[in-house]
């Protein structure tokens, strides 16, 4: 009898299925089971020498170590993929061919082969039908969950041109059948505009500052004022999170929507002038504009409608509890929180989260901000911020650091450090001032010369915020503090 064929998925998270069968165990005992079984659906023909695989799971295993974990992950991938395997049984999927392992091709297909046949296929001789499919089969990030692995990055970028192709092949043959000269270099734009949101997201600020700059020059040449001021707003917030407010703003003076444009362009305008008026600390001004910003987004109602409200409301809590009024600043966060789900973007949650987190820790309810801030954290990871997840890690440290727990809040402190280091700015402040608070009891000189890093690294992201925290870190420092009994 014929194995049932076993598909494994890897766009929008790794997950094998089975075509009949044993159902699958959802928890794999081993990740490095895992991690073989993705490296050889990304490898080509399926096939990888051992040294390999144990080069990447157990890079610094010695020679025999990495053997025997090779050993337990194979053993564990292959009863994962088939649980009815007796002990010693020869797998139908994963087979040894003396040193290659491989994925056996009669009996396992990945979807990223069967997407890129299709995209070829569509980019050889397809209409806009087959484009259409084509480009709906690479939908999905390829393993979310490996966002930054260094052994996906070369599949990764080869899966994004291939989305590319199929967008310009796609936008080349709406125009060639009657959708006008200007639809490539809008539908061009648009692909410019979701990739800087990647980008943005991803902390490659400076590329996205790049990236939205094109985009809005394309719409400026086509004369389409409305996307012209949805692209401002997007690189107006970029700007303000890199290079400075007033760069920002005057972006945005440059490119108001017009008398007629749609309430959600409005509502971006004005959400993109509310967080950069709160980077420099204009809070008044910042909560009247996330106000404007709530009542364009209460009249959209189309797709991002859930996105703006959230967005709106958050940021009146953070321009509220920055200006000291903690009491009002409750209110339009936990508001927030039904929109942002209804949105089904982590990352709008996680930010819904973060700022709820700083609610309860400013009334003294740590154990509540203790709460928000893990699901902050676990969804910052898994919508793949790195900037978002080390500024969590360093909110965490400190809460566990106000609730005596000093070596969790070390561990914490550190990963944010780690994380934030490659991309300096605000995010390495935060980082650096949560780790000098966790040090400054133990080791004052040390926590002085973080703070001082941090420091450097808040001047150069401009964000006041971070600049306020680096001087009230060091005035705690400053403070004479007790011998202990």
């Amino acid at each position: 009898m014929n194995p049932p064929l076993l598909r494994i998925r890897l766009l929008g998270g790794f997950r094998p299925v089975r075509e009949g069968g044993a159902p699958l165990v959802e928890r794999w005992s081993r990740p490095g089971a895992r991690t073989l079984v993705k490296l050889l659906a990304l490898a080509p023909e399926h096939a990888l020498h051992r040294e390999q695989i144990m080069a990447v799971c157990w890079p610094h295993a010695e020679l025999r170590a990495a053997l025997g974990s090779l050993r337990v992950a194979l053993h564990t991938a292959r009863h994962a993929l088939e649980p009815e395997l007796p002990p010693r049984g020869t797998s139908a999927y994963l087979t040894g061919d003396g040193d290659l392992l491989r994925l056996a091709p009669d009996t396992v297909r990945v979807d990223t082969d069967e997407a890129e046949v299709l995209a070829r296929q569509a980019l050889s001789s397809g209409g806009l039908r087959e484009l259409a499919h084509a480009l709906e089969a690479l939908t999905g990030e390829l393993l979310p969950e490996d966002r930054y692995a260094p052994w996906a990055e070369a599949a990764r970028e080869r899966l994004a041109r291939r989305r590319t192709d199929l967008r310009r092949a796609l936008a080349e043959h709406r125009r060639s059948h009657g959708g006008g000269a200007v639809r490539p270099e809008a539908d061009a734009a648009r692909v410019r505009l979701d990739w800087a949101l990647h980008l943005d997201r991803s902390g490659r600020y400076g590329e996205a500052v790049t990236v939205v700059r094109q985009a809005l020059r394309s719409y400026e040449r086509q004369g389409l004022c409305d996307a012209a001021a949805l692209a401002a707003a997007r690189l107006a917030e970029v700007l303000g999170r890199s290079r400075g407010a007033e760069a920002a703003l005057a972006v945005l003076d440059a490119h108001p929507p017009g008398s007629g444009a749609p309430d959600d362009i409005r509502a971006a305008q004005h959400m993109a002038r509310s967080a950069v008026l709160s980077y420099c600390g204009r809070y008044e001004e910042g909560l009247a504009a996330a106000r404007a910003a709530e009542r364009c987004a209460e009249a959209a109602r189309g797709a991002d409608h859930p996105v703006l409200l959230a967005r709106s409301l958050a940021q009146q809590t953070v321009c509220l509890g920055l200006s000291g009024l903690a009491d009002e600043a409750a209110g339009p966060a936990e508001s927030a929180l039904a929109p942002a789900e209804e949105s089904g973007d982590r990352a709008l949650l996680a930010t819904v989260l973060s700022v709820l987190r700083e609610t309860e820790r400013r009334a003294g309810r740590h154990g509540d901000a203790l709460a928000y801030g893990r699901r902050a954290l676990a969804l910052a990871e898994q919508a793949g911020r790195p900037t978002a997840t080390a500024f969590e890690r360093a909110n965490l440290a400190e809460l566990h650091l106000l609730l005596g727990e000093r070596a969790d809040a070390e561990r914490l402190a550190l990963a944010s450090v780690e994380l934030a280091d490659p991309f300096g700015g605000t995010a390495l402040a935060f980082a650096l001032t949560a780790l000098a608070r966790v040090r400054g009891g133990v080791a004052p000189k040390e926590a002085e010369r973080l703070l001082e890093r941090a420091g450097r690294c808040a001047k150069e992201g401009g964000h006041l915020q971070a600049i306020d925290e680096v001087r009230s870190a060091r005035a705690e420092l400053a403070e004479p503090r007790h011998p202990l009994p």
